[in-house]
């Protein structure tokens, strides 16, 4: 192991003799201060200067225990040949940690990885040893330390890691086999506590930007270990190499610290570049029967890329030399039968989930590669989903094919989160402006994200009724946010209609899907969602904007007691790894929370008919704050209204009844002018749910 800035180099003798002659100082200080004292006493002078002399002595005892310790910590760490000595000009020197505990950890990574080796080396092939997996257990709380980690997985080696995760999946097996069922569970609840240490300390030592960091050599050893053929227990097992061992550690990996970006594009893009080979031989009809028994490891590869949106992009946006189409077009199209039910690899329903979680990861935030990558997922499902669905009689949408949208289901609530995060730039798509682009395709259009994509990943994702709320939510703040941009009003400005229009196409086209993925799969049109029904009743569009400043007494008085700062904090904070950008779906579910008590300011859900009457409630909620927060009619005809007081002062809203809530709304309506663009608002909803109609080819 090479020195870092928190390593120095020591020259051996010359440092045991340094540490020799500070002990002997230290012991003839300690005798000087003594025989002083003596002589001063009875001479009957001050005796601080043997008081003196003696703290001396105590500060050199205490450097030369310090020394002794460093000296013992370097005897034992070149023993057991955990540092080397670098040889310059100047001499052979070793690097000797600056903390003690670095030092220690160091100690305990090699160990732990001595423990490893022997526990697949000592025993008959293709068993461990319990015992020395008990020693490699017993060092599980240090795998978080860049020194054991870096030590551990230096010792290890490449070739180790995915050694040991082989031995510990065929002693597995071995019990299996043998019908002990105890025995096979032991076995597998130890070899998983040893598999999640393994991807900790892999993790750590293979990020270059960490202090673990073993180099690139080590991630090229690591490729070229995972390529190793395997024996025949693994081969008629599904798992013929290495790579198979390797993604047992990966999908044991705990979350933290996160699989890097290097990572990924050194061994991640390997992995995804041998199963595509398999692919294309199966496909071609050059397959093997060890191909086609092969079980794939691409989940647990997945769910370590999921670990950090940095190491998802590196593995989703690549396209291979020699290949026309990226990793994420390669799981997302031609290998999307894996995310309904894998039967080759884990028996729950991890797998299914595994490509949704490193799209989300990948593609929630708001950098170029994020937006990329959500360009390119929705021209793929724009793509392969009309395939799924037929026009029946009545002109609504039927399930053509079951099983194409089982495969697919798996991926509604990581798709709900990417659209929600990106609702801005829906509506704009939908308000007819080319916004997002894959860079896939061979022309501008092939690359240009449309409508029609929009509606039909809406229309998957919206058959779910968690992500319909969920997108739903993120729309409502989107909503709020440009009703609240346009005050204060003026004769010049922008009008209150433009932002409503905007804002009800979109809310059309959400709902237009979620109307048609009901009636795909098989239930009645819900005439209210219940989500939306939750957002009309706990009045969220009544919370003002996060940030903005209260005009006058009358939106003092009004939102009192709202917590507002919390409200901020939640929803524009950090968003999508951007600081200070609005999260638009995070706002509506800490409203919920607000009112988790269970009132109810506002009473109109009860009497909705259709999802379409609870959005334009959800508007004039936001008109109204919006309003009252600007000061734009501050204090008009408040007088003997019955949300005021008895000096006509503005009641907190979160105080009103529901007769007093309504009252106040229908006083805002009139004031802002709401009453009147209802209609214009209805229309322009009925538009964008007639665009998404139209989209999947079905007529009014």
């Amino acid at each position: 192991m090479s020195p870092d800035p928190d390593f120095t180099g020591v020259k051996r003798p010359q440092f045991d003799t340094m540490a020799t002659q500070h002990t002997a100082a230290a012991e003839r200080l300690a005798d000087l201060a003594t025989r002083l004292h003596g002589e001063l006493t009875a001479a009957g002078l001050d005796t601080m200067p043997a008081t003196r002399i003696r703290e001396l002595a105590r500060q050199a005892q205490t450097q030369a225990e310090d020394l002794r310790r460093r000296r013992q910590l370097v005897d034992e760490l070149e023993r057991k040949k955990v540092v080397f000595g670098a040889s310059t000009a100047a001499g052979t020197f070793l690097p000797l940690p600056d903390r003690l505990e670095t030092g220690q950890a160091m100690l305990d990574g090699t160990a732990a990885a001595d423990a490893a080796i022997a526990a697949y080396t000592r025993p008959p092939r293709g068993k461990v040893l319990p015992e020395q997996l008990a020693v490699v257990q017993r060092y599980a709380a240090k795998a978080h330390d860049p020194a054991f980690a870096k030590a551990f997985m230096s010792r290890l080696g490449a070739r180790g890691v995915t050694d040991l995760a082989h031995a510990i999946r065929l002693e597995q097996a071995s019990w299996e086999r043998a019908g002990d069922h105890d025995g096979a569970r032991r076995a597998a609840a130890q070899g998983d506590h040893v598999l999640r240490i393994l991807s900790t300390t892999l993790a750590a030592a293979t990020d270059p930007a960490g202090p673990a960091y073993l180099g690139a050599g080590f991630l090229q050893r690591l490729k070229a270990a995972g390529r190793t053929s395997r024996g025949i227990h693994s081969v008629t097992g599904g798992r013929p190499t290495a790579y198979h061992d390797l993604a047992d550690v990966l999908g044991a990996h705990p979350g933290e610290p996160p699989y890097s970006a290097e990572f990924m594009r050194t061994v991640g893009r390997d992995m995804i570049a041998l199963d595509r080979e398999v692919h294309d031989a199966l496909k071609n009809g050059d397959g093997t029967k060890v191909m086609d028994d092969m079980r794939t490891f691409v989940p647990d590869l997945l769910r370590a890329a999921a670990s950090s949106p940095a190491a998802a992009q590196a593995l989703l946006d690549h396209t291979p030399a020699g290949r026309t189409s990226t990793n994420l077009n390669y799981l997302l199209h031609d290998r999307v039968a894996w995310w309904t039910d894998n039967p080759n690899s884990t028996t729950d329903d991890r797998d299914a989930r595994a490509l949704g979680a490193a799209m989300e990861a990948a593609m929630k935030g708001s950098d170029p590669v994020s937006l990329r990558l959500t360009a390119e997922t929705l021209k793929i499902l724009g793509a392969d989903l009309p395939g799924l669905y037929a026009r029946n009689s009545a002109e609504k949408l039927q399930l053509a094919d079951q099983a194409g949208f089982d495969q697919r289901a798996s991926l509604r609530p990581a798709l709900g989160t990417i659209l929600s995060a990106h609702i801005d730039a829906l509506g704009r798509i939908i308000d007819g402006r080319n916004v997002l682009k894959s860079g896939v395709g061979a022309t501008l259009k092939d690359q240009s994200v449309n409508r029609r994509d929009i509606d039909y990943a809406l229309l998957l994702a919206t058959s779910d009724d968690a992500v319909f709320g969920q997108i739903a939510r993120a729309q409502a703040e989107h909503t709020r946010v440009e009703i609240d941009r346009i005050f204060p009003l003026t004769d010049k400005g922008p009008r209150l209609a433009d932002p409503i229009a905007r804002e009800s196409k979109t809310f059309g086209h959400l709902l237009g899907a979620r109307e048609q993925a009901l009636y795909s799969v098989g239930r009645a049109n819900e005439a209210a969602a219940k989500e939306l029904e939750s957002m009309v009743r706990s009045a969220i569009g009544i919370v003002p904007v996060p940030g903005k400043e209260f005009a006058g007494k009358l939106a003092e008085q009004a939102f009192k007691g709202m917590r507002l700062e919390g409200f901020a904090k939640e929803v524009a904070g950090e968003a999508g790894g951007r600081p200070g950008t609005y999260a638009f779906d995070k706002g509506a579910s800490w409203i919920a929370g607000f009112f988790k008590n269970g009132k109810m300011l506002d009473e109109s859900y009860a009497t909705a008919t259709e999802n379409r009457e609870l959005v334009n409630r959800l508007m004039e909620q936001m008109v109204a704050t919006a309003t009252v927060a600007h000061g734009q009619h501050d204090g008009q005809g408040l007088e003997g209204r019955s949300f005021t007081d008895k000096n006509a002062a503005m009641k907190p809203i979160v105080e009103m009844t529901p007769a007093e809530y309504d009252d106040f709304l229908n006083w805002a309506s009139y004031h802002s002018q709401f009453s009147s663009l209802k209609a214009k608002g209805q229309g322009v909803m009925n538009d964008g749910a007639e665009e998404a109609r139209r989209s999947f080819g079905i007529a009014d």
